[in-house]
């Protein structure tokens, strides 16, 4: 903004654009704008452009402004009042500061899930200054009531209102928002029988259609949707409705319909578990969660349970008493594909107050679920990473289901770790923050060891069940014995054979999609590599292509070497789709389905083939790291996992807890039932230290043997990470980018910042940019000095350009 100011405003709002800018931008607000406040949505002048932006401040006095600055005002508000609450507010300030990102990205992640428009925005009359003109008079007289701007134009005879409305807007003569609480969507049909209906159900010889709605409808006793009665009915057409309305045997009329994620996802709404007998460590967890609860104040857990020990039924149990509280529930899990069970267990104890937040939603489903929690509607909001961010206000309790999970941390802008935000948020509503794992993450751990987190601990499934046994495969041997191509061991295809044999189902799990890791040139070495990314490309046999799992760009696959021409092209690895090819040639009699992210792409495909899956539809469910999380399959007896020390070679000192953790996870899906789990673990490296723990399921032994090894060589949770990441159109461009960073860092003289590098990065390529990076190490107390300093380099605007900060990065990639 530039410019000297024409004229004082009575105040002054800062706004958060929706732009990739580390600040709020100023602007001047009208006589007409006061009610404006904290959490508005704004429509303002930015250049040439029109925006909507967040008001995230209101001020008294006058920014300061370089000479010959103008100060724009506020264009119009889009609201009747704010959207985002005052702890949103309060949150999106500190996800900024913290995760030095752009105000206006976090503010555009809590807004509601679409793009105001105009036909959503409500005009009405107000007392403005100065003489309208001719058509502004006769719009004044046609606005005898609120209504949008096409209402106005048909009332007026007119294509078009909107300049004539924009003119009266800045007189001050009218003023346009969205009420939150009079949201209009879509709406639907439903029926109800009349006493008349009654009458003719009883007396009269009906058609048998007609007969059949009219009984629904007088079983159901209410107002019913059409469709629901249509698809009970087997009818077709909507006509009998109308025929039957007209004769007085049914009243018709429309209601607003909430897009429900509930309708789509066929839930078993009636699942309730509180028959469940509570062992008694579930008893005094609850009794922890609860006791904190009430004390009203920020109380941060850690709850450690064995895979299988009912955490969720604590959780559940605590929700209870701090929704008879009268106070809000939070619960995230780390994949969408949990959502559906907990969110039925939900529903079945605490009904419509229960909203569903996620990304793979439709549209719809999440704009009204959004408004139903901004409402006051839902007080019990369960979804992944996104719903952290949620308007949900007086929060009693926050859960972190799978604490330890990486897919809480957002990987693009915001970069932002949902885990510790939803802490933040604990501690502004002074609410209980639960972070539950049967593998924590060494940080939460830590805390909890350190006395920072209280701990409570699970040690037993419920039921007296036993964890499944665990055997590591060594596959040198099986190499040795079958051949070098070999996938699937002697031990596991016999112990496959065997589940099958009692109707048990058994899950398959390799970390790696496609079909084949690489395409290999048997005569140069040369393997595929994405023309754009540092990155080998991944077959893809269903689809007949190579992909890169990077960028996503596929091509056809080569006849030849593209190098040396030779028309010798090997597979390299392979993947689940290999995998389920192989089960299938191996049990052709058996039901095989993989679940990954190329089968998970459509809308609902998570919750179809879990439910396919429960009901014993499934025999061998093959997949990624999707099958190791939260789920509960009683007839699963045997968990097979293949190629498990991918992970072990990778440049990540996160390496061996990430193994640990996917290990002891897919374990715990093994054995839930009324019969014994085994597990198969097929590694070339049996005696690294991650197998050997996971083997045991000891976590307490791989957290002292994994924290001395992060001690020595400086990593969290002894220190904290910052990692800046240049990228260019060359590596030399990058680089000198990085250099220019690191000689300012390391002239500070701050003794508590290690800078390493620059170095190129782990993947020094991607999408045609070229990448390396800055890997800054820093104490706890100099974490608020090291970001300061980060942001000035974001002032220099050719490092801005170049550089993306990621704070407490879960990864170096």
């Amino acid at each position: 903004m530039s410019g000297t100011m024409l004229q004082p405003f009575p105040r002054y709002a800062e706004v958060a654009l929706p732009l990739p800018l580390p600040q709020t931008f100023s602007y001047g607000v009208p006589e007409r704008l006061l009610r404006a406040e904290p959490g508005f949505r704004a429509r303002v002048r930015f250049g040439p452009r029109s925006l909507i932006g967040c008001v995230t401040e209101i001020r008294d006095e006058a920014p300061r402004l370089p000479d010959g600055a103008t100060l724009h005002p506020l264009g119009s508000l889009l609201d009747g009042e704010p959207v985002l609450t005052p702890s949103q507010v309060r949150l999106a300030r500190w996800i900024a500061d913290y995760y030095i990102a752009a105000p206006g990205l976090v503010c555009r992640a809590m807004m509601p899930p679409e793009t105001p428009r105009e036909d959503r925005i409500i005009y009405r009359r107000t007392q403005g200054a100065g003489t309208p003109s001719k058509l502004g008079l006769r719009l004044l007289e046609a606005l005898d009531r609120p209504m949008t701007a096409k209402a106005l134009a048909r009332a007026m005879g007119r294509k078009s209102v909107s300049g004539a409305l924009a003119t009266l807007q800045r007189m001050g003569y009218v003023v346009g928002h969205r009420d939150i609480h009079g949201h209009v969507g879509a709406t639907r049909q439903i029926a109800q029988i009349t006493e008349a209906g009654r009458a003719a159900l009883a007396e009269e010889k009906l058609h048998p259609a007609t007969a059949r709605v009219l009984t629904l409808l007088s079983v159901a006793n209410e107002a019913v949707p059409v469709a629901a009665i249509r698809y009970e009915a087997g009818i077709k057409s909507g006509g009998p409705f109308g025929r039957l309305a007209r004769k007085g045997l049914i009243e018709l009329t429309r209601e607003p319909m909430r897009q429900s994620p509930w309708e789509r996802l066929r839930m078993a709404r009636s699942e309730d578990s509180r028959a469940v007998e509570l062992t008694p460590y579930q008893t005094e967890a609850i009794a922890a969660i609860v006791a904190a609860a009430r004390l009203g104040r920020f109380s941060p857990m850690v709850l450690r349970g064995v895979t299988g020990s009912g955490k969720t039924e604590v959780y559940l149990r605590a929700a209870e008493e701090v929704v008879r509280a009268g106070r809000a529930v939070l619960l995230l899990v780390p994949e969408i594909s949990l959502t559906p069970r907990l969110a039925a267990l939900l529903h079945g104890r605490f009904g419509e107050r229960v909203a569903i937040l996620h990304s793979a939603l439709g549209s719809a489903e999440r704009r009204d679920e959004w408004w139903r929690i901004r409402n006051g509607q839902a007080g019990i909001v369960v979804g992944a990473r996104s719903a952290v961010l949620a308007p949900v206000e007086n929060l009693g309790l926050v859960v972190v289901d799978e604490e330890h999970e990486s897919s809480y941390k957002q990987e693009e802008a915001p970069r932002y770790n949902a885990r510790d935000v939803a802490i933040v948020r604990a501690n502004e509503d002074g609410a209980v923050v639960v972070l539950g794992s049967a593998t924590p993450s060494l940080e939460s751990y830590t805390h909890a060891v350190e006395g920072r987190y209280r701990l409570v601990v699970l040690p037993e499934r419920i039921g007296n069940r036993s964890l499944a046994s665990v055997e590591l495969v060594d596959m040198k041997e099986v190499v040795r014995e079958q051949g070098p191509e070999t996938i699937i061991s002697r031990p596991l295809e016999t112990a496959i054979e065997a589940r099958l044999a009692e109707r048990e189902q058994a899950m398959v799990l390799l970390n790696r999609r496609g079909y084949a890791g690489q395409l290999l040139c048997r005569q140069c070495g040369l393997a595929l590599t994405c023309n754009e990314c540092s990155l080998a490309m991944t077959l893809h046999r269903r689809a007949t292509l190579a992909v890169c799992h990077l960028c996503g760009l596929g091509r056809a696959l080569p006849e030849r070497c593209e190098m040396c021409r030779g028309e010798y092209l090997r597979h390299v690895g392979y993947g689940t789709e290999r995998v389920e090819e192989l089960m299938k040639e191996r049990f052709p009699d058996s039901r095989v389905a993989r679940m990954d992210r190329d089968t998970m792409r459509r809308k609902g495909s998570h919750e179809a083939l879990l439910t396919r899956f429960a009901a014993k539809e499934i025999d061998i469910l093959v997949g990624t790291q999707m099958l190791a999380k939260g789920h509960d399959f009683p007839a699963v007896t045997l968990v097979g996992v293949l190629a498990a020390d991918n992970a072990l070679g990778a440049p990540d000192f996160r390496a061996a807890e990430r193994t640990f953790q996917l290990l002891t996870q897919v374990a715990g899906r093994a054995g839930r039932g009324d019969r014994p789990g085994k597990v198969l673990i097929q590694t070339f490296t049996p005696d690294h230290y991650s197998l050997e723990f996971a083997r045991s399921q000891d976590f307490e032994g791989f957290y002292e043997s994994e924290r001395k090894f992060r001690s020595a060589l400086l990593y969290p949770p002894v220190v904290r990470l910052l990692n800046l990441v240049f990228e260019g159109s060359t590596m030399a461009e990058a680089t000198r980018e990085a250099r220019r960073a690191a000689t300012f860092l390391k002239t500070q003289e701050l003794e508590s910042l290690r800078v390493l590098g620059p170095a190129f990065a782990v993947r020094s390529k991607i999408r045609n940019r070229y990448r390396c990076q800055l890997l800054l190490k820093l104490t706890r107390s100099s974490h608020g000095r090291v970001r300061a300093l980060v942001r000035t380099l974001l002032n220099d605007e050719s490092i801005a350009r170049s550089m993306t900060v990621d704070v407490d990065p879960l990864t170096l990639a």
